[in-house]
C-alpha cells in the first residue's frame, strides 16, 4: 500500500485512520502478539496503529510530509520530528511497523529489543532486505487483505503462518508471467515507464531479467534477486 501523503505540496493538518490499515493491525495484536510499545517512523499523518495498540512513537523526519508531526501531536499522540537514526526510545519498543518508510530497515529495528516483532511492507524492499539477513529477523508469517464486505462495512484479513515460496526467487520472466501474471505485466509496464522517462537508463533491445537486474539495482542497490515465486500484503518478521 502506497505512504498516505507522498511529498504534498501543502503542509498536512489533520490525520488519518484507514480503515484497511486497522483491521491489519487487529488482526495481529488478536492472532500474532499484543505489544505494549510500537515504534513507526516514516508515519507522515497515517495513524490508525493508535487506534489499536496500547502505545505507540511515531517517528518522522517530514522530507515530502511537512507538518504531519504537528498534526500528531495536536491529536494527542505521541510524536517526534526527527531522523529515525537519531531516535531515543524513552522505553523498550516491542514491536516496529514499517509502512513504505523510505529509510532502511536497520535504522528501525535498532530501536526494538531482541524477539521484538517487525510488521512490514515491501514496497521499499524493507521485507526483503530482511529476508536476505537471516542473523537478525527471522520470518514469522504473512497478512493479506481480502475482498472487503460491503454488507458488513468491514475489512477481512488473512494471517498465515505459510512461508511457502516467499522470496524464492523465480527462474525467470517465464516463471514470474506464469506464477504471477497480473505483476509480471505491472512490472514490464514499470520498467517501460521507467526507462522512457530516463529513471532506468536501460537499452530497449535488453531481456526482462536484464532489465529488472537494472531496476532492482536502482530501487534496492542490489541487482541479484528476481521477483519472488510468492508475495505478500505484509511480512511478519521477528528480530533474533
Amino acid at each position: 500500500m502506497p505512504r498516505i501523503n507522498p511529498r504534498l505540496s501543502k503542509p498536512i493538518t489533520d490525520i488519518q485512520f484507514p480503515e484497511d490499515l486497522i483491521a491489519v493491525h487487529t488482526a495481529f495484536r488478536d492472532q500474532v502478539y499484543n505489544p505494549d510499545s510500537v515504534l513507526y517512523p516514516g508515519c507522515g499523518n497515517e495513524a490508525s496503529a493508535s487506534k489499536v495498540y496500547k502505545r505507540v512513537t511515531f517517528v518522522d523526519i517530514e522530507d515530502g510530509n511537512t507538518g504531519c508531526v504537528s498534526a500528531l501531536l495536536k491529536s494527542g499522540l505521541r510524536a517526534f520530528k526527527q531522523d529515525i537514526r537519531d531516535h531515543e526510545p524513552a522505553e523498550e519498543h516491542d514491536m516496529l511497523f514499517l509502512l513504505n518508510p523510505a529509510i532502511r530497515t536497520a535504522w528501525a529495528a535498532k530501536h526494538i529489543r531482541s524477539g521484538a516483532y517487525i510488521l512490514a511492507n515491501d514496497w521499499h524492499a524493507n521485507a526483503t532486505e530482511m529476508s536476505e539477513d537471516k542473523n537478525k529477523y527471522a520470518l514469522w508469517g504473512t497478512i493479506n487483505t481480502a475482498e472487503r464486505d460491503r454488507r458488513k462495512g468491514d475489512n477481512r484479513v488473512i494471517v498465515s503462518q505459510d512461508l511457502t515460496g516467499l522470496f524464492v526467487p523465480v527462474k525467470d520472466a517465464s516463471e514470474f508471467a506464469r506464477l504471477r501474471p497480473r505483476d509480471f505485466e505491472f512490472a514490464k509496464g514499470l520498467i517501460e515507464s521507467w526507462s522512457k522517462s530516463g529513471i532506468l537508463k536501460v537499452a530497449p533491445d535488453k531481456s526482462f531479467e536484464e532489465k529488472w537486474a537494472r531496476y532492482r539495482e536502482v530501487v534496492t542497490g542490489s541487482s541479484l534477486r528476481m521477483p519472488a515465486r510468492r508475495v505478500a500484503d505484509y511480512y511478519i518478521f521477528v528480530k533474533t
